[in-house]
């Protein structure tokens, strides 16, 4: 099960990171790190909810795959940061390093530099909810993912992504360095989206359980278990903190007694630790299909001069540029003046733009050259060329 969760942890991570140079690279069109990202969507949560719209460049995917890391908390407890979240691996193996640089061979937060006590440690923890809080409470207000250039994950997995400054890079080795010396102390201080899954994770109806006969009591579980939780002083661990690594369970000398538990303590069997990575597959595969099942615009724009069309008609462009609200408006803004348009709405997340037309009055091509015309900024009179570029026509 460890060889399983290191081999998952790195194919992920590859792909993270394969996507990011990608999309940076420009050889894949529309691609983004941030397309999957549940943290998108929780902080743009409350805004969808009363606008009945996306912010910045959230979409379909990023509201599914909270949806589905939900249920998972609630399955299986915060295992998403253990086997998938790419910074949670970097960190989780950094921590390790830094354990080894100190000539010991288990990354625990009892053998870190800076091991806490546990009751300031238990405090710290609260911090991730007064993070999470600025961070909803600021894409309320403002629309934007402001959060961006302030994370970790997307200034390491973006290649200098859409915002990310100087100082972003400066945040991103502190949460590096700082894992060396106190291992996972971004995702146990600090980080939003575990700091949102604590709860629900507390509910977790998959267990790490503790048989008493069989445990002799010596202590290696707990040395193992990266966020400093204790397996061998309960008969199960009903922490929100358990990400079910199954590290204390691989450290374990003596057969049969760790294993996992689905439901309370004698109220169901053990179940097989594979029902952990099971659970993570089938997810992800729902995830990825239910996103698109499912859509609501960036921005929309009905024309209220426009004509009613004896022929309406419907054209999809995928247009690279559109990557966010205020592109997409810009984008619709070049359309706003053509004639025979009737109403255009944009889904950033998808770089889409669905144009409703008089089929008599404007054809397709027309539309085209309306938005890869040079673009005049309002503010400043400047004209900026190849802002907009249409990658497929529907």
């Amino acid at each position: 099960m460890r060889v399983l969760r290191r081999t998952v942890q790195l194919a992920f991570l590859g792909l993270t990171v394969a996507v990011g140079l990608g999309a940076a690279m420009g050889w894949l069109q529309g691609a983004s790190v941030e397309g999957y990202c549940p943290m998108g969507g929780l902080a743009a949560l409350p805004s969808a909810i009363t606008t009945q719209r996306f912010s910045c460049s959230t979409g379909e995917a990023n509201f599914t795959a909270l949806a589905g890391l939900l249920v998972l908390a609630l399955l299986a407890r915060k295992s998403f940061c253990a086997w998938l979240c790419p910074l949670g691996t970097l960190l989780e193996w950094l921590g390790r390093l830094g354990a080894r640089l100190r000539g010991r061979r288990a990354a625990s937060p009892a053998v870190g530099l800076l091991a806490p006590a546990r009751a300031p440690d238990r405090l710290a923890r609260w911090l991730r909810l007064g993070v999470l809080a600025a961070i909803v409470a600021a894409t309320y207000t403002t629309s934007e993912l402001v959060f961006r250039p302030y994370c970790p994950y997307y200034s390491l997995t973006s290649f200098h992504g859409h915002d990310v400054e100087a100082w972003s890079y400066a945040i991103l080795g502190t949460v590096l360095l700082a894992a060396l010396v106190l291992p996972m102390a971004w995702c146990r201080y600090l980080c939003p989206l575990g700091g949102a899954l604590w709860p629900f994770a507390r509910l977790g109806r998959l267990r790490v359980a503790r048989e008493e006969s069989a445990c002799t009591g010596c202590g290696k579980c707990d040395r193992a278990c990266p966020h400093g939780l204790r397996p061998s002083a309960a008969d199960e661990v009903r922490s929100g903190e358990c990400t079910l690594c199954l590290e204390c369970r691989a450290a374990c000398p003596e057969r049969g007694a760790l294993g996992v538990r689905a439901g309370a303590l004698g109220a169901r069997p053990r179940v097989s630790a594979w029902a952990v990575p099971g659970l993570l597959g089938g997810l992800a595969v729902l995830v990825v299909v239910a996103s698109g099942l499912w859509s609501m615009p960036s921005y929309a724009l009905d024309i209220p001069d426009a004509a009613p069309a004896a022929r309406p008609a419907v054209v999809s462009l995928v247009v690279d540029g559109v990557r966010c609200v205020d592109t997409a408006r810009k984008a619709v803004a070049q359309l706003e003046r053509l004639p025979g348009v009737i109403r255009v709405v944009a889904y950033a997340a998808r770089h889409t733009l669905e144009v409703h037309h008089d089929g008599a009055r404007l054809d397709r091509e027309a539309i085209r050259r309306a938005l890869e015309a040079p673009v005049i900024d309002p503010q400043s009179g400047q004209i900026r060329f190849h802002v907009y570029k249409v990658l497929e026509i529907e």
